[in-house]
């Protein structure tokens, strides 16, 4: 699927469901809906049926749903419609992006498959098998053969205790015995290369140009033998810019790239490349998991976003604009259907967030103005309203400008 398809089908199907909450509460509780479009003018198709206009616009990035919720301060219909009424019908658009989170990662985890990794059993840091060496390629746990880390984690789990059959390059075939409890089950990480196998939209090593099948020779001029050895290199690094040598199709360059701090870590925004295989889960099981992790992802998201609007500066530099939407969806469409659902679902979960900040011209806002109505037991005064769709335009405004900017700047400032 090509980049601009990606972005048609992931925003779209996103503000098509966030619309359809709005649009369905609506007609549940009561409320006239003027228009339901998708798509901003030139209008290619309007029907009108049931009172409500149908609009199709040629650009496919975004839509809206016209219903008077009662909350510009004027004289209205609406308003004789109880107040909580009207914010469910507010709530609904975000309760949908929640939901359709949830059908996503249904969808991926019990009828497409989602790809886990499936590194063969190559030690990398043998943390807790003393006669371990890196590069031991293990064949076999107690006689019964393995061929990935997977397979020798399981029956390590099961039997704590026994004997591995490696082969070593420089010694053949050896038989090396292991003790271990649950929690240090296999004994060893798997040796990854340093095969780019994913650099991540926005992060230091994606702006620097690798990409996925780069190999990466070296870091900060130290010869790299596994991608953990490009890890500690990264974390233990006390420069501004780290020099990375990298090999791309036979052909050999350098890039500099900065580190970022993240939750105390220094990082690139890389993951290696590995095997993987395709795991579905029973589809009772898939969505007990989707919704734990649609509704903890909501959760990490606002209160993650919650505590940015006390930083500005952070919640401008951890936020994307189109073009990094555009890429991060046209990227992750190349890894396959499964990850691009992925990503839509993520997508989701952040603009249900955002739309729930406690801003007048969001439905957070528009939610917190209804409250306030029904707490007074009368609407608030069209001048407070307008005070405060002003200041909440003015903040977005800026919020908006902030992240072009940086959107702009981190193409044009590319190595």
């Amino acid at each position: 699927m090509s980049s601009a398809l990606a972005v048609i089908f992931g925003l779209g199907i996103i503000v098509f469901f966030h619309e359809l909450g709005h649009f369905l509460m609506a007609k549940a509780v009561g409320l006239p809906v003027e228009r339901f479009s998708m798509g901003f003018p030139p209008l290619l198709v309007r029907v009108k049926r049931g009172g409500t206009e149908y609009c199709i616009g040629a650009i496919p990035l975004g839509g809206y749903v016209k219903v008077d919720l009662g909350t510009s301060g004027n004289e209205t219909e609406s308003i004789r419609t109880p107040w909580w009424k009207r914010a469910l019908v507010v709530l609904a658009g975000p309760a949908m992006n929640l939901c359709l989170a949830f059908l996503l990662i249904f969808l991926v985890l019990g009828i497409i498959g989602t790809g886990v990794p499936d590194s063969e059993p190559v030690v990398d840091d043998p943390f807790g098998v003393p006669g371990l060496e890196r590069g031991d390629l293990v064949t076999s746990v107690n006689g019964e053969p393995v061929q990935s880390w997977d397979q020798v984690f399981q029956k390590t789990q099961r039997v704590p205790e026994g004997v591995f059959t490696v082969r070593r390059e420089t010694a053949g075939t050896l038989e090396v015995p292991y003790s271990l409890n649950p929690d240090s089950a296999p004994g060893f990480t798997p040796l990854l290369s340093t095969v780019i196998g994913e650099a991540s939209v926005g992060l230091p090593a994606y702006e620097g140009g690798l990409r996925t099948g780069d190999s990466v020779v070296t870091a900060d001029g130290i010869q790299l033998k596994a991608f953990s050895d490009l890890q500690s290199t990264v974390a233990g690094f006390q420069g501004r810019f780290l020099e990375l040598v990298y090999v791309r199709d036979g052909v050999t360059d350098t890039i500099f790239v900065e580190p970022i701090d993240y939750q105390g870590r220094k990082l690139i925004g890389v993951i290696p490349l590995t095997r993987t295989r395709v795991v579905r889960l029973p589809l009772g099981r898939a969505f007990l998991v989707s919704v734990a992790a649609s509704l903890e992802g909501a959760g990490a998201f606002f209160t993650g976003i919650m505590a940015m609007i006390l930083k500005p500066v952070q919640l401008v530099e951890m936020s994307g604009g189109p073009v990094f939407v555009a890429e991060t969806l046209g990227q992750q469409a190349s890894f396959g259907l499964a990850r691009l659902l992925e990503t839509v679902s993520y997508l989701s979960l952040a603009i249900m967030g955002f739309n729930l900040l406690p801003v007048p011209i969001l439905d957070g806002g528009q939610f917190f103005i209804l409250l306030y109505e029904g707490i007074r037991r009368r609407p608030a005064s069209k001048k407070h309203i307008q005070l405060a769709q002003q200041i909440g335009f003015f903040m977005l405004l800026l919020l908006f400008a902030a992240v072009i900017w940086r959107d702009v700047a981190r193409v044009v400032t590319r190595v």
